[in-house]
C-alpha cells in the first residue's frame, strides 16, 4: 500500500532526484569506517534516513513529556480518536499515521518496529504524522526510542502540559531537537485546565525559558485536545496549528522538503567526519613531524661527531707534522759531511732525538685521541637521552589524543614506540657502562704504542748512523755497523757490495725513511679515527632505520590514507551541494 501511494506522490525529476540521494547517502554511510559508538549511531541515521526517503513520508514528529496529552493531540488533529489515550504511559511503540484516502484503523507491525496507521487527515499526500514514547517516562527504554527517532522528523510539534510546563527533561528533549537543526514548533495542550490569565502566564513562561535556555523562539500554539476531540476535530485551539502546517506544506511540496531536509541533516553528519578526516591528518602529520625531529637530531648529532672527528685529525696532523718537522731538522743538524766527521756520541744523540723530535708529542697525541673519545662517549650518552626524552614525549602526545585515532592505529604505534624505546636506553646504557669508552680508548693505546716502535725504529737508524760516523776510522769503520744501518734503512747494497752513502745520500735516505714513518702514523690515526666515527654514526643511523623509520613510514601511509579519506568526504561534500542545487531547481 505504501509504494502504491508513493508512485502516485513522486513522479518524474524529483524522483530520480530521490533515487540519486538514496544512493547518495548509503556511500556515506559506508564511508564512516570509525568504529566507537557516536560512529555507529551517525551510520544508523544515515540508513535510517535512506529508508524514509524510499517511502517518502514527510514526518511531523509529535514529542514530549508521558503525560503531556501527545496522543490525544494526534487524535485532534486527525479529528478521529485513532492512538489509544490515558493517565499513564500507553504509547510504548512510535505510532506512524501516514496519508491515504483509505484509513487504516488497525496498525501494521513493520519491519523497523514502528505501527502503522492510516488517515487522509495527515495534512497533505506524502505526510506522515508520528507519536513518539513520552521523555521522562518510567519506562526508560520508551525515551530512548523516541530519542533514536527524533533526527528522522521533518518538523517536530513539542507538546508540554500547560499544568506542568517546561520540566528539565523537556529542555534537554528540545535542547537535542535544536541540536538536530529541526524545525520545532511548541504546543502547549490541556489549556482547558487554566483560566486565561494563567494561559497567558505559561504561555510567556514557555516563551522566555525556551529563549533564555535554548537560545530559540519558535511558534507557540495553545490548544486543548480534549476540547477539539469533543467538538469533532473542531476548535480547542487546533484551527491554528492545522494552518501553520498548511503554510509549511505550501512553502514546497512535502517530497521536496523531505529530500531537502534530509539533505541537511546528512551535509551536517557529513561535515562532522570531513571535519574528524581533517583533524586526524593534522593529528598523524603531527605525530610524524616528531619523529622525523627526532631524525633530524640524530643526523644533528651525527654532523656533530663528523666535525669533531676534522677537528681531532687536524690536531693529530699538526701534532704529527711537527714531529716530522722537528725530526728533519734533527737530521739536517746531524747528517751533514761537517757533522758526520764529528764525533759525537750516541747517549747524546739519543737524548736529544728523543727531547727535541719526539717531545711531547705522543702526551699530545693522546690527549686528542682521549678527548676526541670522551666526546664522543659523552655526546652520544646526552644524545640517547634526549632521543628517550622524546619519544616519551611522543608517546604521551598519543595517549592524549588516543581517543581521536582508531584503536588499532594507536596500539600499532605504541608498539612501535615502545619497541624504539628499549633500543634507545639500551644504547644509553651502552655508553653509560664505560664499555664503548673502554673499547674506543684501547683502540689508540694500540696505535700509541705502535707509534713508540715507529718513533724508536727511526731513532734507532738515524742513532746507528751516528755510531757510525762517531767510530774509530769514521766512514771507513762503516760495515761494521751495516746491521744498524739496514735496520734504520739508510744502507743500499748494490750487487751485494756494501756501499758507504755519501752524507748526502746519507741525508736524503733518512728524511725519506722519516716522511714515511710520519706519513704511515697519520693514515693509522685518520683509519682508527674514522673507523670510530663511522662505527658510531652507523649505530645511530641503525637505529633510525630500524626503529624510527618504520614509524615514520607508518605515518606516511595514515597521512595518505586520511588525505584519501578526507578527499572521498570533500568529494560527497561537492555533491550534495549540486544535489541541492538540482532539488531547488524542482517546481
Amino acid at each position: 500500500m505504501t509504494m502504491a501511494l508513493l508512485s502516485n506522490v513522486l513522479e518524474g525529476e524529483i524522483a530520480a532526484l530521490r533515487q540519486n540521494q538514496i544512493e547518495l547517502i548509503g556511500d556515506i554511510a559506508r564511508s564512516i569506517t570509525d568504529h566507537d559508538e557516536a560512529s555507529r549511531m551517525d551510520r544508523q541515521r544515515l540508513l535510517d534516513i535512506a529508508q524514509d526517503l524510499r517511502e517518502m513520508f514527510f514526518m511531523v514528529a509529535v514529542v514530549g513529556e508521558f503525560n503531556s496529552g501527545k496522543s490525544s493531540f494526534v487524535n485532534a488533529l486527525l479529528g478521529y480518536n485513532l492512538l489509544e489515550t490515558g493517565i499513564t504511559p500507553t504509547t510504548e511503540f512510535i505510532e506512524l499515521v501516514r496519508y491515504s484516502e483509505t484509513p487504516l484503523t488497525v496498525p501494521a507491525m513493520r519491519q523497523d518496529g514502528l505501527r502503522e496507521w492510516a488517515h487522509p487527515n495527515t495534512g497533505a499526500p506524502g505526510v506522515a504524522i508520528v507519536d513518539t514514547p513520552g521523555t521522562g517516562s518510567i519506562f526508560m527504554k520508551h525515551e530512548q526510542t523516541a530519542k533514536n527517532f527524533l533526527h528522522r522528523s521533518d518538523l517536530v510539534l513539542f507538546v508540554f502540559s500547560a499544568k506542568q510546563a517546561f520540566a528539565e527533561s523537556e529542555r534537554l528533549y528540545l535542547e537535542l531537537a535544536r541540536n538536530y537543526e529541526k524545525k520545532i514548533v511548541l504546543i502547549i495542550n490541556q489549556i482547558d485546565l487554566l483560566t486565561p490569565a494563567e494561559q497567558e502566564q505559561v504561555r510567556s513562561f514557555v516563551q522566555v525559558r525556551v529563549k533564555e535556555s535554548l537560545g530559540i523562539e519558535p511558534q507557540i500554539f495553545m490548544v486543548s485536545a480534549k476540547q477539539a476531540l469533543e467538538t469533532g476535530g473542531e476548535g480547542g485551539g487546533l484551527e491554528g496549528v492545522r494552518a501553520y502546517l498548511r503554510g509549511v506544506y505550501a512553502q514546497a511540496r512535502p517530497a521536496k522538503q523531505k529530500l531537502l531536509n534530509e539533505l541537511d541533516t546528512t551535509e551536517r553528519i557529513l561535515k562532522k567526519y570531513v571535519e574528524k578526516a581533517q583533524e586526524k591528518t593534522l593529528l598523524v602529520s603531527g605525530n610524524k613531524d616528531k619523529v622525523k625531529g627526532v631524525e633530524s637530531e640524530l643526523e644533528a648529532q651525527a654532523a656533530g661527531i663528523a666535525s669533531g672527528r676534522t677537528r681531532t685529525l687536524e690536531e693529530i696532523d699538526r701534532t704529527l707534522e711537527g714531529v716530522r718537522e722537528r725530526g728533519l731538522a734533527f737530521i739536517d743538524r746531524h747528517f751533514t759531511v761537517r757533522t758526520m766527521l764529528s764525533r759525537a756520541k750516541r747517549d747524546e744523540l739519543e737524548a736529544e732525538f728523543r727531547e727535541v723530535v719526539i717531545g711531547r708529542s705522543m702526551r699530545d697525541l693522546n690527549e686528542s685521541a682521549t678527548s676526541y673519545v670522551t666526546t664522543i662517549v659523552d655526546n652520544s650518552r646526552m644524545y640517547w637521552k634526549g632521543v628517550i626524552d622524546r619519544l616519551n614525549r611522543l608517546q604521551e602526545y598519543l595517549e592524549q589524543r588516543m581517543g581521536t585515532m582508531d584503536a588499532a592505529i594507536y596500539a600499532e604505534q605504541r608498539e612501535n614506540l615502545e619497541e624504539a624505546i628499549r633500543a634507545a636506553e639500551q644504547e644509553l646504557q651502552a655508553n653509560t657502562s664505560g664499555k664503548v669508552l673502554d673499547d674506543l680508548q684501547s683502540q689508540f693505546s694500540t696505535i700509541s704504542r705502535s707509534m713508540m716502535v715507529n718513533g724508536a725504529a727511526t731513532a734507532g737508524g738515524i742513532l746507528a748512523m751516528a755510531v757510525a760516523v762517531a767510530t774509530p776510522g769514521g766512514l771507513a769503520a762503516f760495515p761494521l755497523v751495516m746491521p744498524a744501518l739496514i735496520a734504520g734503512g739508510v744502507v743500499t747494497v748494490v750487487f751485494g757490495i756494501p756501499t758507504i752513502l755519501k752524507a748526502r745520500e746519507a741525508n736524503r735516505r733518512l728524511r725519506e725513511d722519516l716522511n714515511r714513518r710520519i706519513d704511515n702514523m697519520k693514515k693509522t690515526y685518520h683509519t682508527a679515527v674514522d673507523e670510530i666515527t663511522t662505527k658510531e654514526i652507523n649505530r645511530m643511523r641503525q637505529f633510525s632505520v630500524s626503529q624510527l623509520t618504520p614509524i615514520y613510514n607508518q605515518l606516511e601511509t595514515l597521512i595518505k590514507e586520511c588525505r584519501d579519506s578526507e578527499q572521498n568526504l570533500l568529494a560527497y561534500e561537492r555533491q550534495l551541494q549540486a544535489l541541492r542545487k538540482r532539488i531547488e531547481a524542482v517546481e
